[in-house]
Protein backbone atom coordinates (compact mmCIF):
# COMPACT_ATOMS: atom_id res chain seq x y z
CA UNK A 1 0.00 0.00 0.00
CA UNK A 2 2.90 2.99 1.25
CA UNK A 3 6.22 3.64 -0.94
CA UNK A 4 8.92 4.66 0.70
CA UNK A 5 7.60 8.22 1.50
CA UNK A 6 4.19 6.27 2.83
CA UNK A 7 5.87 4.40 4.79
CA UNK A 8 8.53 6.94 6.47
CA UNK A 9 5.09 8.96 7.22
CA UNK A 10 3.40 5.99 8.52
CA UNK A 11 6.72 4.76 10.58
CA UNK A 12 7.00 8.18 12.28
CA UNK A 13 3.46 8.60 13.08
CA UNK A 14 2.83 11.86 10.66
CA UNK A 15 -0.24 10.11 9.35
CA UNK A 16 -2.91 12.95 10.81
CA UNK A 17 0.12 15.81 9.45
CA UNK A 18 0.45 14.26 6.24
CA UNK A 19 -2.87 15.31 5.36
CA UNK A 20 -2.82 19.54 6.89
CA UNK A 21 -2.12 20.75 4.00
CA UNK A 22 -1.94 24.40 3.25
CA UNK A 23 -4.98 25.45 1.26
CA UNK A 24 -6.01 27.87 -0.42
CA UNK A 25 -9.36 28.52 -2.95
CA UNK A 26 -10.20 30.10 -5.81
CA UNK A 27 -13.74 30.90 -6.91
CA UNK A 28 -14.84 32.34 -10.44
CA UNK A 29 -18.43 34.17 -10.48
CA UNK A 30 -20.00 35.75 -13.28
CA UNK A 31 -21.73 39.33 -12.17
CA UNK A 32 -25.55 39.32 -13.69
CA UNK A 33 -28.57 41.64 -13.73
CA UNK A 34 -31.88 40.72 -12.15
CA UNK A 35 -33.18 38.93 -15.47
CA UNK A 36 -29.90 36.63 -15.92
CA UNK A 37 -27.58 38.35 -18.04
CA UNK A 38 -23.91 39.87 -17.58
CA UNK A 39 -23.76 42.58 -15.90
CA UNK A 40 -23.30 46.48 -17.37
CA UNK A 41 -21.58 47.93 -13.92
CA UNK A 42 -17.75 48.19 -13.51
CA UNK A 43 -16.20 46.22 -10.95
CA UNK A 44 -17.67 47.73 -7.55
CA UNK A 45 -16.46 50.54 -5.96
CA UNK A 46 -16.37 49.44 -2.28
CA UNK A 47 -13.54 46.96 -3.41
CA UNK A 48 -11.33 49.29 -4.02
CA UNK A 49 -8.87 49.56 -6.88
CA UNK A 50 -8.90 45.66 -8.37
CA UNK A 51 -5.44 45.67 -9.54
CA UNK A 52 -4.38 46.70 -5.76
CA UNK A 53 -6.90 43.89 -4.00
CA UNK A 54 -5.14 40.57 -4.11
CA UNK A 55 -8.64 39.10 -2.62
CA UNK A 56 -11.10 39.75 -5.30
CA UNK A 57 -10.39 40.13 -8.66
CA UNK A 58 -11.81 40.37 -12.25
CA UNK A 59 -10.66 37.57 -14.28
CA UNK A 60 -10.92 37.15 -17.84
CA UNK A 61 -14.13 39.54 -18.49
CA UNK A 62 -15.36 42.52 -16.68
CA UNK A 63 -18.10 40.52 -15.24
CA UNK A 64 -16.00 37.42 -14.12
CA UNK A 65 -15.01 38.24 -10.34
CA UNK A 66 -12.63 36.00 -8.55
CA UNK A 67 -12.36 35.23 -5.13
CA UNK A 68 -8.91 34.48 -3.94
CA UNK A 69 -8.38 33.39 -0.22
CA UNK A 70 -5.18 33.48 1.96
CA UNK A 71 -3.55 30.05 1.98
CA UNK A 72 -4.10 28.75 5.40
CA UNK A 73 -3.39 25.86 7.43
CA UNK A 74 -6.73 24.08 7.91
CA UNK A 75 -9.20 23.44 4.92
CA UNK A 76 -12.19 24.30 7.10
CA UNK A 77 -10.37 28.06 8.18
CA UNK A 78 -10.05 28.03 4.49
CA UNK A 79 -13.76 27.69 3.74
CA UNK A 80 -14.29 30.50 6.21
CA UNK A 81 -12.26 32.86 4.25
CA UNK A 82 -14.54 32.08 1.15
CA UNK A 83 -17.33 32.66 2.83
CA UNK A 84 -16.32 36.25 4.44
CA UNK A 85 -14.69 37.06 1.31
CA UNK A 86 -17.64 35.92 -0.61
CA UNK A 87 -20.09 37.63 0.89
CA UNK A 88 -17.73 40.76 0.95
CA UNK A 89 -18.34 40.45 -3.28
CA UNK A 90 -22.20 40.37 -2.62
CA UNK A 91 -22.23 43.38 -0.76
CA UNK A 92 -20.46 45.44 -2.56
CA UNK A 93 -22.71 44.96 -6.12
CA UNK A 94 -25.02 47.35 -7.09
CA UNK A 95 -28.30 46.39 -5.62
CA UNK A 96 -29.70 45.06 -9.35
CA UNK A 97 -26.74 42.67 -9.70
CA UNK A 98 -26.11 38.91 -8.45
CA UNK A 99 -23.49 36.10 -8.51
CA UNK A 100 -24.25 33.61 -11.24
CA UNK A 101 -23.80 30.13 -9.73
CA UNK A 102 -23.26 27.89 -12.32
CA UNK A 103 -19.88 27.19 -14.11
CA UNK A 104 -21.32 27.65 -17.58
CA UNK A 105 -21.80 31.42 -18.46
CA UNK A 106 -25.65 32.77 -18.59
CA UNK A 107 -27.12 33.52 -21.54
CA UNK A 108 -24.87 35.58 -23.60
CA UNK A 109 -25.10 38.39 -26.03
CA UNK A 110 -24.79 37.33 -29.90
CA UNK A 111 -22.12 39.39 -30.38
CA UNK A 112 -19.46 38.11 -27.63
CA UNK A 113 -17.52 41.50 -28.33
CA UNK A 114 -19.98 43.16 -26.58
CA UNK A 115 -18.49 41.55 -23.72
CA UNK A 116 -15.84 43.77 -22.21
CA UNK A 117 -12.25 42.21 -21.55
CA UNK A 118 -11.44 42.72 -17.71
CA UNK A 119 -10.32 46.07 -16.53
CA UNK A 120 -6.67 45.14 -15.38
CA UNK A 121 -3.49 46.34 -14.99
CA UNK A 122 -2.08 46.94 -19.28
CA UNK A 123 0.20 44.33 -19.06
CA UNK A 124 -2.53 41.85 -18.25
CA UNK A 125 -4.86 43.41 -20.10
CA UNK A 126 -2.35 43.01 -23.25
CA UNK A 127 -2.49 39.27 -22.91
CA UNK A 128 -6.01 38.92 -22.08
CA UNK A 129 -7.24 40.22 -25.04
CA UNK A 130 -4.57 38.08 -27.27
CA UNK A 131 -6.25 35.15 -25.55
CA UNK A 132 -9.40 36.36 -27.04
CA UNK A 133 -8.52 37.48 -30.22
CA UNK A 134 -6.60 33.68 -30.82
CA UNK A 135 -9.36 31.29 -29.38
CA UNK A 136 -12.27 33.71 -29.13
CA UNK A 137 -14.40 35.21 -26.07
CA UNK A 138 -16.80 32.15 -25.63
CA UNK A 139 -13.32 29.80 -24.44
CA UNK A 140 -12.80 31.91 -21.37
CA UNK A 141 -16.22 32.52 -20.20
CA UNK A 142 -16.89 29.21 -18.32
CA UNK A 143 -16.02 29.51 -14.39
CA UNK A 144 -14.68 27.36 -11.93
CA UNK A 145 -13.31 26.32 -8.67
CA UNK A 146 -9.25 26.30 -8.36
CA UNK A 147 -8.07 24.65 -5.05
CA UNK A 148 -3.97 25.09 -3.84
CA UNK A 149 -2.49 22.87 -1.51
CA UNK A 150 0.65 22.54 -0.49
CA UNK A 151 1.97 20.05 1.79
CA UNK A 152 3.28 20.63 5.39
CA UNK A 153 7.28 21.48 5.47
CA UNK A 154 7.52 19.32 7.94
CA UNK A 155 6.81 16.41 6.38
CA UNK A 156 9.69 16.89 3.53
CA UNK A 157 11.95 17.18 7.00
CA UNK A 158 11.32 14.02 8.10
CA UNK A 159 11.01 12.11 5.30
CA UNK A 160 13.94 13.20 3.38
CA UNK A 161 16.92 11.27 5.80
CA UNK A 162 14.72 8.22 5.23
CA UNK A 163 14.94 8.41 1.40
CA UNK A 164 18.22 10.59 0.86
CA UNK A 165 20.28 7.55 -0.62
CA UNK A 166 17.68 7.55 -3.58
CA UNK A 167 17.82 11.91 -4.11
CA UNK A 168 20.74 14.42 -4.10
CA UNK A 169 18.87 17.05 -2.01
CA UNK A 170 15.85 17.72 -0.35
CA UNK A 171 14.75 19.90 -2.78
CA UNK A 172 14.56 16.80 -5.59
CA UNK A 173 12.63 14.93 -2.69
CA UNK A 174 10.15 17.62 -2.87
CA UNK A 175 9.77 17.76 -6.75
CA UNK A 176 9.45 14.22 -6.73
CA UNK A 177 6.69 13.63 -4.12
CA UNK A 178 4.61 16.94 -5.87
CA UNK A 179 5.12 15.51 -9.53
CA UNK A 180 3.88 12.33 -8.01
CA UNK A 181 0.77 13.32 -6.48
CA UNK A 182 0.10 15.46 -9.76
CA UNK A 183 0.30 12.55 -12.04
CA UNK A 184 -2.46 10.98 -9.52
CA UNK A 185 -4.77 13.91 -9.76
CA UNK A 186 -4.70 14.16 -13.16
CA UNK A 187 -4.79 10.19 -13.92
CA UNK A 188 -8.19 10.24 -11.77
CA UNK A 189 -9.75 13.55 -12.48
CA UNK A 190 -12.31 11.57 -14.67
CA UNK A 191 -13.63 10.15 -11.14
CA UNK A 192 -13.45 14.14 -10.09
CA UNK A 193 -15.59 14.83 -13.00
CA UNK A 194 -18.30 11.87 -12.36
CA UNK A 195 -18.38 12.95 -8.25
CA UNK A 196 -18.49 16.57 -8.90
CA UNK A 197 -19.04 17.81 -12.47
CA UNK A 198 -21.92 20.23 -12.51
CA UNK A 199 -22.08 21.96 -16.11
CA UNK A 200 -24.68 19.69 -17.83
CA UNK A 201 -25.71 22.30 -20.59
CA UNK A 202 -25.05 25.79 -21.91
CA UNK A 203 -27.53 28.43 -22.08
CA UNK A 204 -28.85 30.70 -25.21
CA UNK A 205 -25.78 31.82 -27.68
CA UNK A 206 -22.64 29.96 -26.30
CA UNK A 207 -22.37 27.63 -29.14
CA UNK A 208 -22.36 29.42 -32.29
CA UNK A 209 -24.75 28.32 -35.07
CA UNK A 210 -22.03 26.85 -36.99
CA UNK A 211 -21.08 24.74 -34.08
CA UNK A 212 -21.34 21.56 -33.03
CA UNK A 213 -22.41 20.88 -29.82
CA UNK A 214 -24.28 17.73 -27.53
CA UNK A 215 -27.32 16.39 -28.18
CA UNK A 216 -27.93 16.07 -24.31
CA UNK A 217 -27.21 17.39 -20.93
CA UNK A 218 -23.78 15.79 -19.99
CA UNK A 219 -21.99 15.63 -16.54
CA UNK A 220 -19.59 18.19 -16.97
CA UNK A 221 -19.86 20.62 -20.15
CA UNK A 222 -16.79 22.96 -18.92
CA UNK A 223 -14.52 20.02 -18.61
CA UNK A 224 -15.09 18.87 -22.33
CA UNK A 225 -13.33 19.98 -25.17
CA UNK A 226 -16.96 22.08 -24.87
CA UNK A 227 -15.62 24.28 -22.61
CA UNK A 228 -12.59 25.92 -20.80
CA UNK A 229 -10.22 23.94 -23.45
CA UNK A 230 -6.91 24.00 -24.76
CA UNK A 231 -5.40 21.80 -27.18
CA UNK A 232 -1.75 22.08 -25.47
CA UNK A 233 -1.15 19.31 -23.29
CA UNK A 234 1.43 19.46 -20.28
CA UNK A 235 4.16 16.41 -19.38
CA UNK A 236 4.03 15.36 -16.10
CA UNK A 237 6.96 12.77 -16.12
CA UNK A 238 9.16 14.99 -13.89
CA UNK A 239 9.29 19.05 -12.36
CA UNK A 240 11.90 19.74 -15.24
CA UNK A 241 10.14 18.03 -18.33
CA UNK A 242 6.78 19.76 -16.84
CA UNK A 243 8.93 23.18 -17.02
CA UNK A 244 10.77 22.29 -20.30
CA UNK A 245 7.11 21.59 -22.30
CA UNK A 246 5.79 25.18 -21.06
CA UNK A 247 8.68 27.03 -21.88
CA UNK A 248 9.10 25.74 -24.91
CA UNK A 249 5.72 26.18 -26.04
CA UNK A 250 6.11 29.73 -25.70
CA UNK A 251 8.95 29.81 -27.04
CA UNK A 252 7.58 28.81 -30.05
CA UNK A 253 4.34 30.58 -29.63
CA UNK A 254 2.16 27.71 -29.27
CA UNK A 255 1.89 29.32 -25.93
CA UNK A 256 1.67 33.39 -25.76
CA UNK A 257 2.72 33.05 -21.98
CA UNK A 258 3.53 30.60 -19.13
CA UNK A 259 0.29 31.65 -17.13
CA UNK A 260 -1.62 29.91 -20.56
CA UNK A 261 -1.14 26.22 -19.59
CA UNK A 262 -4.58 25.91 -18.16
CA UNK A 263 -3.94 22.21 -17.07
CA UNK A 264 -5.96 20.82 -14.67
CA UNK A 265 -3.10 20.25 -12.07
CA UNK A 266 0.12 23.24 -12.21
CA UNK A 267 2.99 22.79 -10.36
CA UNK A 268 3.26 26.02 -8.77
CA UNK A 269 6.68 27.79 -7.07
CA UNK A 270 7.55 30.95 -5.53
CA UNK A 271 8.98 32.60 -8.40
CA UNK A 272 9.72 31.92 -12.41
CA UNK A 273 8.57 28.77 -13.98
CA UNK A 274 11.89 28.32 -14.65
CA UNK A 275 13.51 27.97 -11.62
CA UNK A 276 10.91 25.37 -9.72
CA UNK A 277 12.95 22.18 -10.53
CA UNK A 278 16.11 24.16 -8.53
CA UNK A 279 14.15 25.66 -5.93
CA UNK A 280 11.43 23.43 -5.69
CA UNK A 281 7.68 22.62 -5.82
CA UNK A 282 5.83 25.49 -3.67
CA UNK A 283 2.38 24.21 -3.88
CA UNK A 284 -0.04 22.16 -6.64
CA UNK A 285 -2.93 24.03 -8.04
CA UNK A 286 -6.14 22.04 -8.92
CA UNK A 287 -8.32 22.98 -11.72
CA UNK A 288 -11.10 20.83 -13.02
CA UNK A 289 -13.58 21.76 -10.26
CA UNK A 290 -16.95 23.06 -11.46
CA UNK A 291 -18.98 25.84 -9.53
CA UNK A 292 -21.33 23.35 -6.80
CA UNK A 293 -24.48 25.98 -6.91
CA UNK A 294 -26.35 24.15 -4.03
CA UNK A 295 -23.55 26.87 -2.06
CA UNK A 296 -22.94 30.31 -2.03
CA UNK A 297 -19.32 29.64 -2.26
CA UNK A 298 -19.09 27.81 -4.96
CA UNK A 299 -17.82 24.29 -3.48
CA UNK A 300 -18.86 22.32 -0.33
CA UNK A 301 -16.77 21.52 2.82
CA UNK A 302 -17.06 18.05 1.64
CA UNK A 303 -15.50 18.65 -1.23
CA UNK A 304 -12.27 19.89 -0.05
CA UNK A 305 -12.65 17.14 2.84
CA UNK A 306 -12.53 14.77 -0.50
CA UNK A 307 -9.64 16.44 -1.97
CA UNK A 308 -7.10 16.33 1.17
CA UNK A 309 -8.15 12.31 1.72
CA UNK A 310 -7.03 12.06 -1.93
CA UNK A 311 -3.54 14.55 -1.21
CA UNK A 312 -2.82 12.46 1.93
CA UNK A 313 -3.47 8.75 -0.16
CA UNK A 314 -1.25 9.94 -3.45
CA UNK A 315 1.40 11.79 -0.79
CA UNK A 316 1.82 7.95 0.66
CA UNK A 317 0.86 5.46 -2.04
CA UNK A 318 3.50 4.22 -5.05
CA UNK A 319 3.16 6.64 -8.48
CA UNK A 320 3.18 5.74 -11.89
CA UNK A 321 6.32 4.36 -12.82
CA UNK A 322 8.30 7.38 -15.35
CA UNK A 323 8.05 5.07 -18.34
CA UNK A 324 4.74 4.67 -18.11
CA UNK A 325 3.63 8.59 -17.44
CA UNK A 326 2.71 9.61 -20.67
CA UNK A 327 0.86 7.05 -21.64
CA UNK A 328 -1.34 7.22 -18.51
CA UNK A 329 -1.74 10.87 -19.00
CA UNK A 330 -3.10 10.10 -22.60
CA UNK A 331 -5.46 7.26 -21.29
CA UNK A 332 -6.89 10.01 -18.77
CA UNK A 333 -7.53 12.42 -21.03
CA UNK A 334 -9.58 10.06 -23.29
CA UNK A 335 -11.28 9.11 -19.87
CA UNK A 336 -11.75 12.53 -18.87
CA UNK A 337 -13.70 13.39 -22.61
CA UNK A 338 -15.49 10.14 -21.83
CA UNK A 339 -17.17 10.84 -18.28
CA UNK A 340 -17.47 14.48 -19.02
CA UNK A 341 -20.01 14.06 -22.10
CA UNK A 342 -21.90 11.36 -20.56
CA UNK A 343 -25.40 10.90 -19.66
CA UNK A 344 -25.54 12.27 -16.04
CA UNK A 345 -28.26 9.81 -13.90
CA UNK A 346 -26.78 6.82 -15.71
CA UNK A 347 -23.72 5.16 -14.62
CA UNK A 348 -20.46 5.93 -15.99
CA UNK A 349 -18.74 3.43 -18.33
CA UNK A 350 -15.85 3.36 -16.11
CA UNK A 351 -17.85 2.23 -12.94
CA UNK A 352 -15.58 -0.58 -12.01
CA UNK A 353 -12.55 1.27 -12.32
CA UNK A 354 -14.25 3.95 -10.04
CA UNK A 355 -15.46 1.05 -7.47
CA UNK A 356 -11.73 -0.46 -7.53
CA UNK A 357 -10.73 2.73 -6.79
CA UNK A 358 -12.92 3.92 -3.60
CA UNK A 359 -12.53 0.86 -2.28
CA UNK A 360 -8.66 1.28 -2.42
CA UNK A 361 -9.27 4.66 -1.14
CA UNK A 362 -11.35 3.33 1.70
CA UNK A 363 -8.46 0.31 2.68
CA UNK A 364 -5.76 3.16 3.24
CA UNK A 365 -8.84 5.13 4.93
CA UNK A 366 -8.78 2.30 7.46
CA UNK A 367 -5.45 1.39 7.89
CA UNK A 368 -4.43 4.91 9.17
CA UNK A 369 -7.65 5.46 10.76
CA UNK A 370 -9.86 8.05 9.48
CA UNK A 371 -12.13 10.18 11.34
CA UNK A 372 -15.51 10.35 10.89
CA UNK A 373 -15.63 13.32 9.08
CA UNK A 374 -14.19 11.83 6.39
CA UNK A 375 -15.64 8.15 6.49
CA UNK A 376 -18.89 10.24 5.77
CA UNK A 377 -17.04 12.06 2.87
CA UNK A 378 -16.77 9.14 1.81
CA UNK A 379 -20.05 7.25 2.36
CA UNK A 380 -20.97 10.25 0.31
CA UNK A 381 -18.82 9.88 -2.91
CA UNK A 382 -19.81 5.15 -2.38
CA UNK A 383 -23.30 6.95 -2.79
CA UNK A 384 -22.86 8.88 -6.06
CA UNK A 385 -21.32 5.93 -7.58
CA UNK A 386 -23.89 3.34 -7.10
CA UNK A 387 -26.89 5.64 -7.21
CA UNK A 388 -25.49 8.59 -10.33
CA UNK A 389 -28.83 10.08 -9.76
CA UNK A 390 -27.31 11.43 -6.70
CA UNK A 391 -24.71 13.62 -8.59
CA UNK A 392 -24.80 17.52 -9.00
CA UNK A 393 -24.45 16.95 -12.72
CA UNK A 394 -28.20 14.56 -12.73
CA UNK A 395 -29.46 16.72 -9.83
CA UNK A 396 -29.23 20.01 -12.59
CA UNK A 397 -30.63 18.09 -15.40
CA UNK A 398 -34.03 17.67 -13.07
CA UNK A 399 -33.68 21.69 -12.58
CA UNK A 400 -34.06 22.45 -16.30
CA UNK A 401 -36.80 24.21 -18.14
CA UNK A 402 -37.33 24.47 -21.72
CA UNK A 403 -33.51 22.89 -21.65
CA UNK A 404 -32.47 26.17 -19.41
CA UNK A 405 -31.31 26.31 -15.72
CA UNK A 406 -31.87 30.25 -15.87
CA UNK A 407 -35.03 29.87 -13.39
CA UNK A 408 -33.20 27.42 -11.42
CA UNK A 409 -29.57 29.74 -11.20
CA UNK A 410 -31.80 33.08 -10.49
CA UNK A 411 -33.38 31.48 -7.54
CA UNK A 412 -30.20 30.16 -6.18
CA UNK A 413 -28.67 34.23 -6.83
CA UNK A 414 -31.30 35.82 -5.06
CA UNK A 415 -31.36 33.06 -1.72
CA UNK A 416 -27.42 33.93 -1.57
CA UNK A 417 -27.49 37.79 -2.24
CA UNK A 418 -30.37 37.83 0.44
CA UNK A 419 -28.46 36.01 2.96
CA UNK A 420 -25.48 37.85 2.28
CA UNK A 421 -27.14 41.36 2.47
CA UNK A 422 -28.22 40.44 6.33
CA UNK A 423 -24.85 41.06 7.83
CA UNK A 424 -25.37 43.27 10.26
CA UNK A 425 -21.74 45.46 9.77
CA UNK A 426 -20.35 43.71 5.96
CA UNK A 427 -16.65 44.40 5.49
CA UNK A 428 -16.00 47.57 3.32
CA UNK A 429 -12.13 47.42 4.52
CA UNK A 430 -11.06 47.17 0.46
CA UNK A 431 -12.63 50.55 -0.36
CA UNK A 432 -10.59 52.68 1.93
CA UNK A 433 -7.43 50.13 1.36
CA UNK A 434 -7.31 47.59 -1.52
CA UNK A 435 -3.65 46.64 -0.67
CA UNK A 436 -4.56 45.05 2.39
CA UNK A 437 -2.34 42.08 3.33
CA UNK A 438 -2.76 38.89 4.94
CA UNK A 439 -2.89 39.92 8.76
CA UNK A 440 -4.78 42.88 7.77
CA UNK A 441 -7.67 41.01 6.24
CA UNK A 442 -7.46 38.54 8.82
CA UNK A 443 -7.78 41.17 11.75
CA UNK A 444 -10.54 43.51 10.24
CA UNK A 445 -12.31 40.52 8.25
CA UNK A 446 -14.22 38.50 10.50
CA UNK A 447 -15.07 40.64 13.59
CA UNK A 448 -18.18 39.32 15.03
CA UNK A 449 -17.94 36.52 12.39
CA UNK A 450 -16.56 32.70 12.75
CA UNK A 451 -12.41 33.27 12.98
CA UNK A 452 -10.18 30.89 10.97
CA UNK A 453 -7.72 28.50 13.48
CA UNK A 454 -4.22 30.09 13.17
Amino acid sequence: MFDSVGKAIFDQELVSRSSDFTMGIEVEMHRIDENGRLSKEPYPNNLGDQAENQFIKNDFVQTQSEVITPPIAHSVSAMNYLLALNNTLRNALQPTELLWPLSMPPVLPKDKTNISIAATEPKKKKYLEAVAKRYGFTNGLPSGVHINLSIDQRIFDIVYPEVADRFKNRTEVVNAIYVKVAQQFMRYRWLLIYLFGASPIAEANYFSADKAQPEHPVRSLRSSHYGFYYEFVGDYTSVAKYVQVITDAVASDRLLSESEYHGSVRLKGTGKLADVPKKGVDYLELRMLDLDPTTSVGIRTETVRFIRILMSYFMMSPGIATGQVNKVMKKSAEMLETVALEIPNEPTVYQAQAQEFLDQLQLFGDQVQWGPEYQEVMDVMRDRLDNPEHTPAANLVGQMHNGSLTEYALKMAQRYQKRALRNIEPFNGFKQKPTLDESELRRDLFKGNWEPRN
